[in-house]
């Protein structure tokens, strides 16, 4: 708009353009009475929202940023209301600053060293605090290394902070920075229209963090790509209900690290009541506890919405009435427990015949409980090294104390934590599963929390049942009348448009007593099927039809296995599948591995081991290693 030598209001010389901005543009000028420097940015009139102006009509920037005096903040000079070029231009203007940004240094010079960045903090903290304690409170809502420029005037560098353009009072209306870095500084209330002064301590523990991490917060739960995404903020609103983390080898005292979390939680009423306190804080004038930070950090993380939880479920209502009574509420709320004694659960398993929902239950009480969430399968923790899959057992349940409260889901149990006691399983197994057993003793006091759930309770190692690690054992049976009836109308209402008026549901729920979750699920997909082929509605005829072809994919003999009341750990009498020799006769054999790391892999027995049933299988020129004869089978 303006060019070097112009005059701008008959009072400023342009020297150089700085930038265009979203609602103008900003230049270097100087004086022409004083002759001395000045910053001036000009906004464009027609482009500002309303929530620019006062109920006067004033420009709020302006109004706030007049009656402010703080060493630490901008020095106001003047804002006038121009016609330029039948244009209505605002030219604002501040006292010029000697120096460059804090954004500007970190970028060339990267993050600063811990004691420069604690003294820099305090004297933004007192600008800020300044601010609130003004008669009418200023919220200044945009505090960035952007936003504070390092004045070198002195030959010391000065933090000042400046730009007032989203600056309030608490009775007006607000707006937030959205362009990429700033809007990682934005209090989460920001993005719902709201504020308080409790918005400027979340920018201020987020610029602390960027200062000794050189990173903003939460940085590590980003992609790349996370950056240009239309959902960013949806994103950013996502990974800040998980744990905050710092790099071991930055060696930050304690007391900054719990400060600056209690600054970042996402609920404002837990942060710090004032700057002053946060201030107090860090220089150890007011302790927090890591309980206090522990109990706020739990609370953050439930705040998340992930799911419909147990909404997805149908019938089975008695079972998730207990569940909320035995496990939900006492993991949600372990305070009001206290005091009866009462401790939440370390873990849950559910068994019960295949087909019946066991894992996607466990799943869903993970959504209704809210924690992290991680899930585990045999092929996520097998490993074809010796004591690998202990290491891997150990990441897994370090990875989850460092972002408790987390639910650990083990699907398939029973292949991952087998019988010690049973011929059938290697040596490589009894490892991990004393590696499991020492990670499961009471993991829930470091707010890990275990789901299980398996169909072949008799095959898992009976330490694992004991209290301390799994707490309860739950039977999800296959479903009753009523639950098949209101697993009909769930797999049924998804298809409400093409459905016959003459569904009866109850008489569907009779017709398949035994039937399973998968069974009904798999009947209402075969008829929706055969009708749109025939391009006609679903209709009650064509339903029973395929329940008649469709037979329950469990047997009344395997369904009479599983008991509510009693669980019982048969052995078995005889050992399923190839059984090897005793003597090394296999040697030289071609074998196929059975084993999760290694299945289906072929290789050939080339020496027995001086262990019991442990042999030396070679792959290839370069893959060579012991495993036990229940690893493989001969081919």
């Amino acid at each position: 708009m303006f060019k070097k030598n112009d005059i701008i209001n008959n009072k400023f010389e342009v020297l150089f353009s700085i930038q265009s901005t979203t609602f103008g543009s900003s230049y270097r000028v100087k004086g022409k009475e004083d002759g001395k420097i000045y910053m001036l940015k000009i906004y464009e009139k027609e482009k500002l929202n309303d929530w620019h102006f006062n109920e006067k009509g004033d420009l709020i920037e302006a109004e706030i940023h007049k009656q402010i005096e703080h060493p630490n903040i901008s020095k106001f000079v003047s804002c006038d209301l121009i016609n330029f070029q039948k244009q209505d231009l605002y030219v604002y203007v501040v006292e010029f600053i000697s120096g460059e940004t804090l954004q500007e240094r970190i970028d060339r010079e990267g993050k600063p060293n811990i004691t420069f960045a604690t003294n820099l903090i305090k004297k933004i903290m007192s600008a800020v605090s300044y601010l609130h304690s003004l008669d009418t409170p200023v919220i200044h809502s945009d505090i960035t290394p952007l936003n504070i420029m390092l004045d070198m005037s002195s030959g010391m560098l000065e933090p000042i902070l400046i730009d007032f353009g989203l600056s309030k009072h608490k009775s007006y209306s607000t707006s937030y920075n959205s362009s990429v870095p700033s809007i990682f500084y934005c209090a989460p209330e920001l993005f719902n229209g709201k504020y308080s002064d409790k918005s400027d301590i979340f920018s201020l523990g987020a610029l602390y963090y960027i200062l000794i991490e050189g990173y903003f917060p939460w940085h590590n739960k980003f992609n790349i790509s996370d950056i240009n995404s239309v959902d960013l903020q949806d994103k950013i609103i996502s990974n800040r209900n998980s744990k905050l983390t710092f790099t071991a080898i930055n060696d930050i005292d304690e007391t900054i690290k719990l400060s600056i979390i209690k600054s970042l939680l996402s609920n404002p009423s837990s942060r710090f009541e004032s700057i002053d306190d946060f201030h107090k804080s860090i220089t150890k004038e007011k302790m927090i506890s890591h309980e206090e930070i522990k109990k706020e950090e739990i609370k953050n993380v439930l705040l998340k919405k992930e799911g419909d939880g147990f909404k997805k479920i149908a019938g089975m209502q008695s079972l998730k009435d207990m569940i909320k009574d035995e496990v939900i509420d006492p993991l949600k709320d372990p305070e009001s427990f206290k005091d009866y004694g009462i401790e939440p659960p370390n873990g849950i398993l559910f068994y019960g015949p295949p087909g019946c929902g066991k894992t996607f239950f466990a799943e869903c009480l993970s959504e209704e409980i809210g924690f992290n969430f991680i899930k585990v399968g045999p092929s996520d923790v097998g490993s074809k090294y010796v004591h690998g899959g202990q290491e891997k057992i150990k990441q897994l349940f370090d990875s989850a104390k460092e972002n408790s409260p987390t639910i650990i889901f083990l699907d398939e149990i029973d292949a991952m934590i087998p019988d010690r006691e049973s011929s059938e399983i290697g040596h490589h197994y009894a490892s991990e599963v004393n590696e499991w057993l020492i990670q499961f003793n009471n993991c829930g006091e470091q707010d890990v929390f275990m789901i299980a759930a398996t169909n072949k309770m008799d095959k898992i190692d009976s330490a694992v049942l004991r209290a301390g690690r799994f707490d309860r054992k739950i039977l999800v049976p296959v479903p009753d009348i009523d639950s098949r009836k209101a697993l009909f109308e769930l797999y049924l209402n998804k298809r409400k448009k093409v459905l016959a008026d003459d569904i009866n549901l109850d008489e569907l729920s009779k017709l398949t007593e035994n039937y399973v979750c998968s069974d009904i699920k798999l009947i209402v997909n075969d008829a929706s099927r055969i009708a749109r082929k025939d391009k006609c509605k679903i209709s009650q005829e064509m339903i029973e039809k395929i329940i008649k072809q469709t037979s329950s994919s469990i047997s009344s003999k395997e369904i009479s296995k599983y008991s509510e009341n009693k669980i019982q750990k048969n052995k078995p009498s005889t050992t399923m599948g190839f059984k090897i020799p005793q003597s090394s006769s296999i040697i030289g054999k071609s074998v196929v591995m059975t084993h999760p790391s290694k299945e289906g892999e072929k290789g050939e027995v080339v020496k027995k081991n001086v262990k019991k049933d442990v042999y030396t299988i070679k792959f290839n020129e370069k893959d060579e290693s012991d495993w036990h004869k229940n690893d493989f089978k001969i081919i």
